[in-house]
């Protein structure tokens, strides 16, 4: 079997973490794994993914570490993790690896191992205090110090690095402030979750989770921020999308495409899951350290996540937003306990994102109102038009420098921005295929 687009989540330490955030969405793993006090992933489990990926002949392999916290594993493991890597690559793999962290555990040993094999960090920060309030210490105390530590760490060294936000009911008034601590710090790369995650204790959302009217209003006023900063180089993951979406372009995010069966997430212990928001005991596919990857494509639980996920409420038929959203993310309607006929948790916070996001694109597309982004937007028009051939999946075109001032030029780069499209012709962008690539 073949599987060209998967990509495989791992969660070395499980739930496992040095912090005790209060909107984690991880934390009721350790419900499966009570014996586990302290689940670490062995070197033979990883051994076993690779092969099993690897047999699924990818077109280009990236593992995602996250947890809890897998920098828990300490650096040795990761040293390993390289060996076996390359020892499993055959020439032309492109193996990329990207990690998901707190920042705590980063000293300078760490940096200069991530820089040199080219790892993708996500910091995970909720903005400056007190909007970073719900990531602290187990005592109590506040992460914001050592996190903006990790953050001088990531850039001294030279360490690709998006921020992580997460959207909860202690930040979603403030889209604005995110915005200006992004272009204060210089932090071009981010992308922000909305914390949607059912009560532990009884029906209806966390006490932490956001409502749709505050997801549009965030949402919309985030991407206004944008428009009037007119720097396109400052890459908003869900803006990034949006303007894929406009264009006619393959949305990158699972969110906004119709598919829901090109990720695994595997456990500490080799256990297989689909996606990771869904690592519950009806959906564990295997382990790969019994079964290949390809049978557990197969499975009865593979079977019926990707047909739950993909299966439309009838409400959805006729939506003039339907090939944009999709019915939304299956987080937001699976995990909720929404049944299939049930409104989609953010239906009517997408469709006004949508109306509103897509009407400012198109006047500023018409119009010279933002001279930086009309001539991005232009510019995208113009790609799309030249590379319209039957294989060919244009992406937006390489971002300005941010501090250009020649009314919308683009400067040139000597090698591709991780959201160029990737030089080795395989129509996707350089960060997902050759920019973590291992020397074989």
């Amino acid at each position: 079997m073949q599987k060209p687009h998967l990509g495989i989540l791992l969660k070395p330490a499980s739930y496992d973490c040095n912090l005790a955030c209060e909107h984690c969405y991880y934390r009721d793993v350790r419900d499966l794994y009570p014996g586990a006090a302290r689940p670490r992933m062995s070197t033979e489990v990883f051994e076993a993914v690779c092969r099993g990926y690897r047999a699924l002949e990818p077109a280009n392999i990236n593992i995602g570490w996250q947890g809890g916290e897998p920098t828990l594993m300490g650096l040795d493991f990761f040293e390993k993790v390289i060996a076996i890597e390359t020892k499993n690559a055959r020439p032309g793999d492109c193996w990329g690896n990207s990690l998901q962290t707190n920042g705590l555990l980063l000293n300078d040993d760490w940096c200069r191992f991530l820089a040199r094999h080219h790892f993708l960090i996500g910091l995970s920060i909720d903005g400056p205090p007190p909007l970073n309030a719900l990531r602290r210490f187990p005592d109590g105390s506040g992460t914001y110090r050592e996190v903006m530590n990790a953050l001088s760490l990531l850039k001294r060294h030279k360490c690709e690095h998006n921020i992580l936000f997460v959207i909860s009911r202690i930040n979603c008034n403030r889209p604005e402030e995110l915005f200006r601590f992004l272009v204060e710090n210089d932090l071009h790369y981010s992308q922000f979750i909305p914390c949607t995650e059912p009560d532990a204790v009884g029906d209806g959302l966390s006490r932490h989770s956001i409502t749709p009217e505050q997801y549009a209003q965030f949402q919309m006023k985030l991407f206004d921020a944008w428009v009037e900063n007119d720097d396109p180089s400052f890459y908003l993951r869900h803006i990034d999308n949006w303007l894929h979406l406009f264009f006619g372009l393959p949305p990158e995010m699972c969110e906004y495409r119709s598919d829901c069966s090109n990720l695994m997430t595997v456990e500490w212990n080799g256990d297989v899951y689909p996606c990771d928001f869904f690592v519950r005991k009806r959906y564990l596919m295997g382990n790969v350290l019994t079964e290949s990857m390809e049978n557990m494509l197969r499975s009865r639980a593979w079977k019926e996540f990707v047909s739950r996920a993909e299966k439309l409420p009838a409400l959805c038929s006729g939506c003039r937003w339907l090939n944009a959203c999709h019915g939304g993310c299956y987080r937001q309607r699976g995990k909720l306990g929404l049944e299939d006929g049930d409104k989609p948790y953010f239906c009517e916070a997408n469709s006004r994102i949508f109306e509103h996001v897509f009407g400012v694109l198109d006047e500023l597309k018409k119009k010279n109102i933002k001279p930086t982004l009309h001539g991005f937007l232009k510019d995208i028009e113009k790609q799309q038009t030249r590379r319209m051939q039957p294989r060919s999946t244009p992406s937006p075109p390489p971002r300005p420098r941010r501090g250009a001032t020649d009314g919308g030029a683009r400067s040139v780069r000597a090698k591709p921005g991780r959201n160029d499209p990737c030089p080795c012709g395989s129509d996707r962008k350089f960060k997902t295929c050759c920019a973590g690539k291992i020397p074989v």
